[in-house]
C-alpha cells in the first residue's frame, strides 16, 4: 500500500464519515456460530452453526438488503430431534427475509418481502403437519402465525437472534477527536426476551489490521445479571454480573461487516473481588468469500491512506516537528 500522508483533522474528518459504498458490492457470505460454554469447560455444551447469504442493492435511493439463513447445524449435526426439526422450518420461511438499509448500514426494522414469508410458512406449516400431529404443536403454530401475520411483531422478533443485533448494531458513526464514545449494544442474551443493553466505550481504529479490513471495537461496564442465569446456589453474597466484548471487522472497500467476534462472560464475585466464571457464550461471524480483496484498491478519499501518520504542523515559536509522528490521538 503506498503511503499518503494527511492532516489530523482531515483523517478526524474521514473517519467520522465513512459510509457503505455500494458501487461493485458483490453477495456476502458468513460463517456463524453461537457457542455456550459452562464454567471453564474449553468445549462447548452447546452450539449453534449457520450461513448467512447477504445481498444488497439499491433501488430509487434505497439500500434494499436480503438476508439468507441456511445450512443450520445444531452441536454440529444436522436438525434432527422435534425441535430443531421445527426450529429450522420456522426460520426456512422467514429467510430470506428483506429490510431496508441506510447508507450508515442501519435497518429501519420494515419488512419488505412480509407476502413472501407468508407463502413459504404456508408450506413449511403443511410439510410439518403431514409429518408430525399434536394439540400442543397445533397451538404452537397458532401463536407463531399470530406473530408471523403482523409485520411489527415479525420485525421486533428478529432482535431476538445474536446475529440481527450484532450485524445492525451502528458501527459507522461519528467517534469525535478521540475515535471514541459512549454506545450501547443491545443484545438477546435470553433466548425469546427482548435485548439487553450494554453500555460501553466503542472506538475505531485509524490503522488497518491488516490490508482489506478495519476494526471497530466495543467493551461494556460490568452489569448484573437477571436471574436466568444465577446458579443454584446463589447468594447476594457473591453478585453474578456480566461482560461484553466485540470486535467488528469491516472491509476497507465498501465498510461492509466483515467478520464479528463478540463474548458475552457472566461470572460471580465474592468479597475479595475474585471472579468465578459461570457462562460463557462467544458469537463469531466470518466471511467465507474474500477472494475478490486480492485485485482491491484503496480510494484516495478513504480515511486509511495514511499508515498512521500525521502531518504536524509547526508550533508557534517556528521549530518543525521532525520526530511527529506516529501517535495515538
Amino acid at each position: 500500500m503506498k503511503e499518503i500522508t494527511l492532516s489530523k483533522k482531515e483523517i478526524l474528518s474521514r473517519l467520522n464519515n465513512i459510509i457503505i459504498q455500494p458501487l461493485g458490492f458483490k453477495q456476502r457470505k458468513y460463517g456463524v456460530s453461537v457457542k455456550h460454554f459452562s464454567n471453564l469447560e474449553e468445549t462447548p455444551s452447546k452450539r449453534i452453526d449457520y450461513e448467512v447469504a447477504a445481498d444488497l442493492n439499491i433501488e430509487d435511493g434505497k439500500g434494499i438488503l436480503r438476508l439468507n439463513k441456511e445450512n443450520i447445524f445444531y452441536n454440529q449435526h444436522q436438525p434432527d430431534f422435534i425441535n430443531e426439526i421445527i426450529s429450522t422450518a420456522l426460520s426456512g420461511a422467514i429467510y430470506p427475509v428483506e429490510t431496508f438499509m441506510n447508507e450508515k448500514g442501519i435497518h429501519t426494522g420494515e419488512i419488505s418481502n412480509h407476502d413472501e414469508i407468508l407463502k413459504r410458512w404456508e408450506i413449511q406449516k403443511s410439510n410439518l403437519s403431514q409429518k408430525y400431529s399434536s394439540d400442543s404443536l397445533t397451538h404452537f403454530f397458532l401463536a407463531f402465525e399470530e406473530k408471523l401475520n403482523n409485520k411489527f411483531l415479525l420485525g421486533k422478533s428478529l432482535h431476538h437472534d445474536w446475529f440481527w443485533n450484532l450485524f445492525f448494531h451502528p458501527r459507522l458513526i461519528n467517534y469525535g477527536d478521540k475515535r471514541t464514545v459512549e454506545k450501547d449494544v443491545f443484545l438477546s442474551v435470553i433466548p425469546y426476551q427482548d435485548p439487553l443493553k450494554f453500555s460501553g466505550i466503542q472506538k475505531i481504529e485509524k490503522i488497518p489490521v491488516n490490508k482489506h479490513t478495519f476494526t471497530i471495537h466495543f467493551e461494556s461496564k460490568e452489569i448484573s445479571a437477571p436471574a436466568y442465569f444465577h446458579p443454584e446456589n446463589y447468594t447476594a453474597e457473591a453478585p453474578v454480573l456480566m461482560t461484553l466484548k466485540v470486535i467488528f471487522d469491516h472491509d476497507l472497500y465498501h465498510h461492509f461487516p466483515m467478520n464479528t467476534i463478540a463474548e458475552l462472560e457472566i461470572y460471580s464475585k465474592d468479597g475479595w473481588n475474585h471472579k468465578t466464571l459461570i457462562k460463557k457464550i462467544v458469537f463469531s461471524m466470518y466471511q467465507i468469500n474474500t477472494d475478490e480483496y486480492k485485485t482491491k484498491k484503496l480510494s484516495n478519499d478513504s480515511p486509511f491512506i495514511t499508515g498512521g501518520l500525521v502531518i504536524v504542523p509547526p508550533n508557534k515559536w517556528g521549530f518543525d516537528n521532525f520526530e511527529g509522528i506516529e501517535n495515538d490521538w
